[in-house]
């Protein structure tokens, strides 16, 4: 049944559960290192800190504590630091639930814990073995690689998280081991294997094997080539001690070792080089005493019968049988024995040698002995191989013997039958071997090489039965032998000398034909290739090398592949000795490739690497003239030359002018100097030694610096008439003068010139304009020193006065005058009687116009005189006549007396509340009492203070306590003046709130609130800025004290929101607020303030967004003033953002181009302004001012580029003061207003930074106190009268003035002068820093107390005396060109400093002046002959013998060609250590020295020092290192042999920098490479890396390790050739520049692939090797996968060299089937992978297959079997350990 219930359907909203948005990231959940900080991210949206739980327990169950801190919206990170390795649990839980992965297991790693055994020192071609002991280090993988992975390594686990690394070295020379744990260099990285090759020395040994005790034995020890190196030869006994050895000899002839055994035993002897085992060592003699050897008495014997003593033989014969024995060689006692032996005649004997061999056609004998009968009873029958009879006679030897001769014709078996009486004698019939030694021919070979196996046949047919002995150097090598097929020998021997090889042939005892020959050995290892054709060699020229080199020409293999993989034919001829020619032209630029082979084995060093250039193509631009003092520029493109040198050298007048190169990329560069004199400079430009075209250049440089312009055309003029100045070139050699003058409305004004240069010329113009002309002056095109001019023009004529009536006594006369239209200029007005002149008020109502008002006091004429730039108005003097005023006008005029009173000031505006408001009263002169009334909002009376003011104003002072508006009235003499009552209103800026509506995004409209309806009222006003620059802004009044403030912000950085009311900064003003880039996460964006704003020094960044993108799809170019490019580093992040940093170093404009894959992201390039805050320029006016004076200060940011400039002003109760900036461009004028009296400090920032000179503090005395002014405030002399000033004109009252010393009481004579001026005198009586308190009506003035330093002259004392300075003649005592330095000692002179100034020919001398202590020393070099004059000052005083003149002469010319030099400081110096050298110019006459040093970086200055009698002392102390030129001048004459070089090294050693790793050789595209730099025995120094491709700069990174170690990370962007510069302290370290192969990214459609394993076959006969050709496919791993029957096979990869590209691939079938045969490269299948391949067991089978499809495949499933060889790390896995071993990286 169907039924709806109640409510049915019901609605159910599923929601997402909060958990499902949580996330823990991080590596640390994996693995982390102990002892580091580490962390993980919780991504917890809408989740607070207090509801996430974190517990991580260690290995050892104890709870770690950690750190949660929330970075952003949702986002927590959690740090710890545990010292324990192991397993830790990770629990996260998030408001009560575990969150997805809970509990994780991170495991900690201690790299430190990793212990290494000690590593030996290794042999060439001997295993090297270390232990590596990882066991409490946690998990994690372990790299070992051995000389950047060039040698192989193999690693054997032995458990427990150890491993045995063994590796064979190749050569000898220092390998070192990188081991990395996680990646992290293991401590005591990199690890040195000295490693030596033993196998120079050769040992004779072999006649050592039994040698007799008690005599010497000697062997010889022969060492080939020379070096220094160290043999030592130590021979044990068999009781454990050591023999002396006496070795004796050389390098060249060989040594010789002796020594002398003293006991029966084996003997070890051992010789090691240079610490290493040499092969064949330790060696086992056999020392022995024959004399301790017995034989017992020896009895009779008889013939056939066995006769024994310690030796058994059977005798054939019955003669006495002579026994010799013999131990070691020597008789033993009693030998020779005799042993008798008698007949048996019972039996017959058979004997002779021809019995068992013999040699065909060679007739032939044996014996038959113990005959009783005679011939007839002998029978002897021979029969050859077939059966065929062969002729024996037998001859009777009357003795009972008998002779048997035979002659066999052929060879092989023959039978000898012997009877006697018809009956076979015992052993018949015999079998001898017939033989051929003519038969055996000889094939042999006549050339070898080291190492490898030499091979020879031997072919044996028809030589018949028999034994083939060889031998090679007496049977000194090793020789095998392998059957070739029927009667065909190969025999084979390796040669391990290169020496002749004598090959001996014996068949049977006999030499075969053609034996002895001889094989010449060569070693390919000792083959030398040397010539210039091996490195830069020019295009379209013969290069030729020199092989040297034992081999024949047909041996030698040469060649040369172009950079377009043409080859390039050699011509090989054989000079004699053993050497080898090879010529070759070069007909393409770039890198050529050059294999040697000997014997088809590379030589030492192939292959190499020649780099073809072509100077022709070296293309020089840009040369123009210049000037003196500045840099000029030209370039030089060398992108089309190849690889070589540039040598670039700017010459004037035979000297050397340092000149500067910048890389712009791609081989272009910019070159630059700075000429120092007027005259032609030569430039040469040479690549690779060869001049490029065009070279030398001319540069014509002119200086225009000394040309001088004057006149008042240049300053101001009339616009009436013409105006002119002078343009004096003062002797400079110029020819070309261009002068324009700009109009304030931009039009040219024509200018006339009278002559020519280089004459003095005079131009001439007429200004139609009133205003500013600009005046630009060019001189060679060239500004000459302060061009531009500005001239301002008036016209005195615009003046006009008007409203100047007659009038009456006592009634004020105001009239206008208007010069606003008259141009910049002085006014000046003068009224006047002819009695006396009349005070007149002039007030400016705007720029220009002006009221004039006086009061005439007399009824006289009154005469206005008025002048413009001191020229008469038109009109002037005016006249202005005065009567009397009636009885009833002076009533009136009384009543309106206090009308005429005014007032004014900020205090009855605008007030801030907490303040002092203040305003001024202006009582016209008139008598009379003042009465200021304040009340308050809340009606209140406030009091306030009034003050007469030394100008004849009053000020008067209240201050407010809240917001509200006031009320102020002023009255005079109880009636209120004009305007009165004021109403002033009082606000409060701290009471403004700023709020924002909603994130600002750049490119739209951002809204700012203001709230100020609690601040009463006021003005708003808000300024703001990004960059340094201004934002279009602006504010909207909502009412009620609400603003809206309305901003367009153009670029994603944070802008600074300034808002002050009424002129006061608000509450935390400065505001800063973020604006974010719209484009973010939706394209690739660049956002940071490293984009838009920088300050100089100090390392910027930004942050590209990559959305994804490869970072090697970025490439990142930042361009600074005059296109000066700046290194620029860049950072991957874990969010796969890339983080760029650099420094600007100037301050100016800076365009970042941000490209990816060659485009531009949004909005690049970008221009970023770079300050330097410390570039600008404070000017103070005046520290000591008055209440209610306008305080000012100049602010220059000419050359500190542009930032926000802030300035604010504290007064002494800790407030702010409201200022006005006035700008000007880049110079500001800063205005403020004090309103009370005390210690004022102005603090002004710029770019956020304070200024030089920051802060300025400012003494403000009240209004109406007096000034002092006068030096006897600041410095004073003992018992001299010493004065000051105080006015207080003006003022009423009186001053009181005390001068209280360190002891003393000065006495003060105060004279005055005038009304309210005085002049103070006093005598100080002692010496010190004195109070002075001056005071006015008892109230102290600004500045009070002053602290004048009182000093001594008398006791400023000169160490020696005076007349130390002067010659006999009382003439200066000083040398030209020689430092001379004069000591003082200031002990009892006071405090003070001294200063020295000195003049030759009117111009000052550079002087130093050093003080230590209570010495000071001046220090100055006189740069010729002349007038000097030397002034002492002390505390600013000049001394009493001040000034010193003297006239020092010229020195007679002598003979610059004897000067003589010597000194180590000639030729080499060290940074920091002083260097010295002598000149002796004592034979050549008089004269002095002038010695300059300089280099391309910098110059030195190099001390003189005469000795006497013409020798001088030169010294120097190098702060820079690199090359430069000493140039000796004598008497203005270059001294012979100079200039000299003198290269100065480093302190640090760049030499002894160690650099190791993948970064060194090779690399991949798109792959970071990483290598190894230690420094730690290089001294301190700076570090830098440069790595250039083809055509791009890589990316390199340096991580500093702080211990002296670093990693270098690079980042190519392009394959090809790269070169790679590592640089220490400027200097190359070994190696540098490395050659970098940066191949692209693997290419599997490169590989080939080819041979009989990939084709069809049967399995009887079946070749399974194929060829893996990997050329051109870039880096990657090559693999290997074989899918067969059921049934193992062996998978082989071999190849013949680490740098070999081509790999050989075997494998074994056992059964026939299906062969599925798998190539991949890097994971990819290259072309026609799979292979399939069909075995057969027949060759029907294949054909039938072959025909129509037959296949081979049986039961069973398929097994799989890999071989691999990767190009890069190989890796063994084990456990829980990954063990690193390295191969070969293409």
């Amino acid at each position: 049944m169907n039924e709806n219930k109640n409510s049915s359907p019901w609605s159910v909203n599923v929601m997402e559960s909060a958990m499902a948005r949580v996330s823990v990231m991080g590596e640390a959940l994996r693995h982390f290192p102990a002892g580091q900080l580490s962390s993980f991210d919780i991504s917890a949206p809408s989740v607070s800190k207090e509801d996430i739980e974190v517990h991580i327990v260690s290995p050892s169950k104890r709870p770690v504590s950690y750190q949660l801190k929330e970075t952003s919206d949702g986002l927590h990170k959690v740090s710890f630091i545990t010292s324990e390795v192991g397993s830790y649990v990770v629990d996260v839980v998030v408001a009560g639930q575990k969150v997805q992965g809970s509990p994780f297991i991170a495991k900690a790693y201690d790299a430190g814990l990793i212990r290494v055994s000690d590593v030996p020192n290794g042999v060439v071609g001997q295993p090297c073995q270390f232990r590596v002991d990882a066991s409490q280090a946690g998990e994690g993988q372990l790299e070992i690689s051995i000389n950047d992975g060039e040698v192989p390594n193999h690693v054997q686990v032995l458990g427990g998280g150890r491993c045995l690394v063994s590796f064979t070295p190749d050569a000898a020379k220092t390998h070192t081991i990188d081991i990395k744990f996680n990646g992290e260099s293991v401590r005591g990285c990199p690890f040195v294997c000295r490693v030596s090759d033993t196998s120079r020395v050769s040992l004779t040994l072999r006649h050592l094997e039994l040698i007799p005790v008690g005599r010497p034995a000697a062997f010889n020890i022969s060492v080939d080539g020379g070096g220094s190196a160290e043999l030592t030869v130590t021979v044990r006994t068999p009781s454990h001690t050591t023999l002396p050895v006496r070795v004796s000899g050389s390098v060249r002839q060989g040594f010789s070792a002796e020594f002398t055994p003293v006991e029966v035993g084996a003997h070890t002897i051992i010789v090691n080089y240079n610490d290493s085992t040499v092969s064949g060592t330790p060696f086992t003699c056999k020392v022995y005493d024959a004399s301790k050897v017995g034989v017992s008495h020896l009895p009779r014997g008889a013939i056939g019968k066995t006769l024994q003593f310690a030796v058994a033989f059977v005798p054939l014969e019955a003669i006495d049988h002579v026994i010799n024995i013999s131990f070691n060689k020597e008789p033993v006692p009693g030998s020779p024995f005799v042993a008798k032996v008698q007949a048996d005649p019972n039996r017959i004997v058979v004997s002779g040698q021809a019995l068992a061999a013999t040699a065909v056609n060679k007739p032939s004998f044996f014996t038959i002995s113990n005959v009783t009968g005679s011939v007839e009873d002998v029978e002897v029958s021979v029969e050859g191989p077939s059966g065929i009879p062969v002729a024996a006679q037998v001859r009777d030897n009357k003795d009972g013997t008998f002779r048997v001769e035979y002659s066999p014709k052929t060879t092989g078996e023959h039978r000898i039958h012997v009877s006697y009486a018809g009956e076979n004698i015992p052993g018949s019939p015999f079998c001898c071997k017939v033989y051929d030694v003519n038969a055996i021919k000889v094939i042999p070979t006549e050339r070898g090489m080291v190492g490898k196996p030499v091979t020879f046949l031997v072919e044996t047919n028809n030589a018949g039965p028999g034994n083939l002995e060889v031998t090679v150097n007496g049977g000194q090598v090793p020789t095998g032998a392998q059957a070739q097929g029927n009667h065909v020998y190969a025999i084979s021997f390796t040669p391990k000398e290169a020496k002749p090889h004598v090959v001996e042939l014996s068949f049977n005892g006999e030499n075969v034909p053609g034996s002895p020959f001889t094989c010449t050995v060569v070693d390919v290892s000792r083959v030398t290739v040397s010539g210039s054709g091996l490195e830069k060699v020019p295009v379209n020229s013969v290069a030729s090398f020199m092989v040297d080199t034992q081999a024949s020409v047909d041996q030698l293999n040469v060649n040369i592949i172009s950079p377009s993989r043409h080859v390039v034919n050699p011509d090989i001829t054989a000079v004699g000795d053993g050497k080898i020619k090879v010529e070759y032209t070069p007909m393409e630029v770039g890198d050529h490739g050059l294999e040697i082979r000997v014997g088809g084995v590379l030589v030492p060093g192939a292959p190499f690497l020649v780099k073809a250039y072509d100077s022709s193509k070296v293309k020089v631009t840009d040369v123009t003239s210049g000037v003196v003092a500045k840099p000029v520029y030209f370039s030089i493109d060398a992108s089309q030359a190849g690889a070589g040198n540039l040598e670039i050298i700017v010459s004037v007048n035979g000297k050397n002018v340092p000149n500067y190169v910048q890389s712009e990329g791609h081989a272009r560069f910019r070159v630059n100097f700075k000429p120092k004199e007027a005259a032609n400079h030569t430039l040469s430009v040479k690549f690779n030694g060869e001049p490029v075209p065009g070279s030398p250049f001319q540069c014509s440089v002119t200086d225009s610096s000394h040309v001088v312009v004057t006149g008042p055309g240049i300053k101001m003029a009339p616009l009436a008439k013409a105006t002119s100045f002078t343009i004096d070139p003062r002797g400079t050699e110029v020819s070309d003068c261009i002068i324009h003058v700009t109009s304030p409305s931009g039009a040219r004004v024509p200018v006339r010139l009278n002559d020519e240069l280089p004459k003095k010329l005079t131009a001439e113009f007429q200004p139609l304009e009133v205003g500013p002309h600009t005046i630009n002056v060019y001189v060679d095109g060239e500004a000459v020193s302060g061009s531009p001019f500005t001239c301002n023009i008036y016209d005195v004529t615009k003046v006009n006065v008007s409203g100047l009536e007659n009038t009456k006594v006592n009634r004020p006369v105001t009239f206008t005058v208007d010069a606003s239209q008259a141009g910049e200029g002085t006014l000046e007005l003068v009224v006047t009687t002819a009695k006396a002149s009349v005070r007149a008020e002039v007030a400016a109502r705007s720029r220009g116009l002006y009221d004039v008002t006086f009061t005439p006091h007399e009824s006289i004429a009154h005469f206005v005189n008025i002048t413009f730039n001191e020229e008469e108005v038109i009109g002037s003097p005016f006249k202005c006549e005065v009567r009397e005023l009636e009885p009833r006008e002076i009533k009136n005029l009384k009543r309106k007396e206090s009308q005429m009173v005014t007032a004014k000031g900020e205090g009855l505006k605008q007030i801030l509340v907490g303040g002092v408001a203040s305003f001024t009263v202006d009582t016209k002169g008139l008598e009379g009492e003042l009465d200021i009334r304040v009340t308050g909002p809340d009606g209140i009376h406030l009091p306030a203070k009034l003050f007469k003011m030394r100008n004849g104003l009053h000020r008067a002072e209240y201050r407010v306590t809240q917001v509200g508006a006031y009320n102020v009235a002023v009255l005079h003499q109880g009636v209120p003046i004009s305007g009165t009552p004021f109403l002033v209103d009082a606000a409060d800026p701290s009471r403004v709130n700023l709020q924002t509506t909603s994130p600002c995004l750049s490119g739209q409209e951002g809204i700012l609130k203001v709230d100020a309806s609690g601040a009463g009222r006021g003005s708003l006003s808000v300024g703001v800025k990004a960059a340094g620059k201004d934002v279009k802004h602006s504010i909207r009044d909502l009412g009620g004290g609400l603003y809206q403030v309305l901003f367009y912000p153009l670029i994603p950085i944070p802008h600074k929101v300034d808002v002050r009311y009424n002129g006061i900064h608000v509450r935390g003003a400065p505001f800063e607020i973020p604006v974010r880039n719209p484009a973010l996460g939706q394209t690739v964006t660049a956002n940071g303030m490293g984009l838009h704003h920088a300050r100089v020094g100090k390392a910027v960044s930004f942050v590209i967004e990559t959305l994804g993108h490869p970072s090697k799809d970025f490439d990142v170019i930042v361009t600074g003033p005059h296109n000066w490019a700046a290194p620029v580093k860049c950072y991957q992040q874990k969010d796969g953002n890339l983080l760029v940093e650099y420094t600007p170093h100037t301050p100016g404009n800076y365009q970042i181009q941000v490209l990816c894959a060659g485009d531009h992201v949004r909005d690049s390039p970008f221009t970023c302004a770079a300050y330097d805050s410390s570039k600008v320029v404070l000017e103070q006016t005046k520290a000591n001012v008055s209440v209610g004076d306008v305080c000012f200060f100049k602010v220059d940011r000419t050359d500190a580029g542009l930032a926000d400039l802030e300035a604010q002003v504290i007064t002494p109760s800790g407030g702010n003061l409201p200022l006005e900036v006035k700008s000007t461009g880049m110079k500001d004028l800063v205005e403020w207003q004090p309103d009370a009296p005390g210690h004022y400090k102005v603090e002004v920032n710029y770019g956020g930074e304070e200024v030089p000179g920051s802060p300025i503090y400012v003494d403000v005395g009240e209004s109406g106190l007096a000034s002092v002014s006068g030096l006897g405030l600041s410095y004073g002399r003992v018992d001299t009268p010493t004065m000051f000033t105080i006015d207080g004109r003006g003022l009423l009252g009186e001053p009181q003035v005390t001068v209280d010393g360190p002891d003393s009481v000065a006495k003060v004579n105060m004279r005055q002068q005038e009304e309210g001026l005085y002049q103070v005198t006093y005598i100080p009586r002692e010496i010190g820093i004195f109070d002075i308190r001056v005071q006015w009506n008892q109230k102290d003035v600004s500045g009070s107390p002053f602290h004048p330093k009182i000093v001594d002259l008398i006791k400023v004392r000169l160490i020696g005396g005076w007349d130390s300075l002067k010659d006999n003649d009382g003439r200066l005592d000083i040398i030209p060109r020689e430092e001379k330095r004069i000591n003082f000692d200031v002990s009892e002179a006071g405090p003070g400093r001294l200063r020295a100034e000195i003049l030759h020919d009117g111009k000052h001398v550079e002087s130093a002046v050093e003080q230590s202590g209570t010495r000071v020393r001046v220090i100055f070099t006189p740069p010729s002959d002349g007038q000097y004059e030397l002034r002492f000052f002390y505390n600013d005083m000049p001394l009493l013998e001040s000034p010193l003149k003297g006239w020092v002469p010229p020195a007679s010319t002598g003979d610059h060609t004897r000067v003589t030099l010597r000194g180590h400081g000639l030729t080499s110096a060290r940074c920091g250590t002083e260097a010295e050298f002598i000149i002796d110019g004592s034979g050549a006459g008089p004269g002095t020295p002038d010695v300059t040093m300089n280099g391309t970086k910098t110059d030195i200055h190099v001390g003189l020092a005469s000795e006497g009698n013409g020798v001088w002392h030169a010294k120097y102390t190098p702060i820079v290192a690199g090359l430069y030129l000493l140039n000796v001048m004598w008497s203005d004459r270059q001294v012979r042999g100079c200039p000299l070089k003198v290269n100065v090294e480093s302190v640090a050693d760049a030499t002894k920098v160690v650099c190791s790793g993948d970064g060194l050789k090779h690399g991949m595209v798109g792959q970071e490479i990483k290598s190894f730099i230690d420094t730690r025995r290089a001294g301190p120094g700076e570090l830098t890396a440069r790595c250039v491709g083809p055509h791009k700069v890589a990316v390199c990174e340096l991580y500093d390790h702080r211990d002296g170690t670093f990693t270098l990370n690079i980042r190519p962007h392009e394959a090809g050739r790269h070169h790679l510069s590592i640089m220490y302290e400027g200097e190359h370290v070994p190696g540098s520049p490395y050659a970098l192969k940066i191949a692209g990214a693997p290419d599997a459609s490169k590989v080939r692939v080819y041979g009989p394993g990939i084709e069809h076959g049967v399995l009887a006969s079946y070749q399974s090797r194929f060829i893996c050709d990997t050329r051109g496919a870039g880096a990657g791993q090559l693999t290997v996968k074989i899918r067969g029957p059921k049934g193992a096979f062996r998978v082989e990869m071999q190849r013949e060299s680490q740098k070999d590209r081509t790999i050989l691939c075997k494998y074994d079938p056992t059964e026939p089937g299906d062969y599925r045969v798998e190539v991949k490269w890097s994971g990819e299948n290259v072309p026609g992978s799979p292979f399939v391949v069909m075995i057969f067991d027949t060759q029907e089978e294949l054909n039938r297959y072959m025909a129509g499809g037959y296949s081979p495949s049986g039961p069973g499933a398929p097994s799989d079997n890999y071989g691999s060889i990767g190009y890069g790390y190989g890796a063994v896995n084990f456990g829980q350990m990954s063990w690193r071993g390295s191969q070969a990286q293409l």
